[in-house]
């Protein structure tokens, strides 16, 4: 956070239209990176092999049977 430190100094400098264009900025670098990390994971998935696969293939299907009687 300490990083962050001096831009946020600088934003509050900023006039209210600059400020404006920072944040659109800044939701858009956010937004690209979501795309980034979601395109990363479509890209990997389906990548484990063998036993590594298997056993994230039973630990999701564990995962998505609801135990009524657990609850």
């Amino acid at each position: 956070m300490t990083a962050a430190l001096p831009f946020i100094d600088e934003l509050r400098r900023l006039p209210a239209d600059r400020l404006e264009e920072a944040a659109d900025f800044i939701h858009t670098l956010l937004e690209e990176r979501r795309l980034r990390r979601e395109s990363m994971i479509d890209a990997t998935s389906g990548s484990l092999a063998g036993e590594e696969g298997e056993a994230l293939e039973t630990a999701l299907t564990e995962c998505s049977i609801v135990d009524e009687n657990a609850w």
